[in-house]
């Protein structure tokens, strides 16, 4: 069987040790609005689509929607919840999260 660590400090995880599973969901909001278009808007539909087929499928994807899973142990479990982004700020709670989101 595998070992398991810690994705953050590497730290050994032996079977019956607490861990977390950390999932990171990121995906394309959309505000309501469309910049005002200055061609004809079939026509930019269609160099658009025609640009998509190019593209590699997995790249465009992630530009839609992402998503990381990753195992910690507690310690890092804590330090990530309050400071995910590391910017030295605690994280935003409950509806001060929620901001404009839909």
């Amino acid at each position: 069987m595998q070992k398991l660590h810690c994705h953050s400090c590497r730290k050994e995880l032996p079977k019956g040790t607490l861990k977390y599973i950390v999932e990171i969901k990121s995906f394309a909001d959309f505000d309501g609005y469309l910049e005002d278009y200055e061609g004809d808007v079939e026509s930019g539909i269609n160099e658009l689509l025609e640009a998509i087929e190019t593209m590699d499928a997995k790249a465009l994807e992630e530009d839609v929607a992402m998503e990381r899973i990753f195992i910690m142990c507690k310690a890092c479990r804590d330090r990530f919840v309050e400071d995910p982004l590391q910017t030295g700020r605690p994280a935003a709670h409950g509806e001060e999260a929620k901001g404009t989101i839909h």
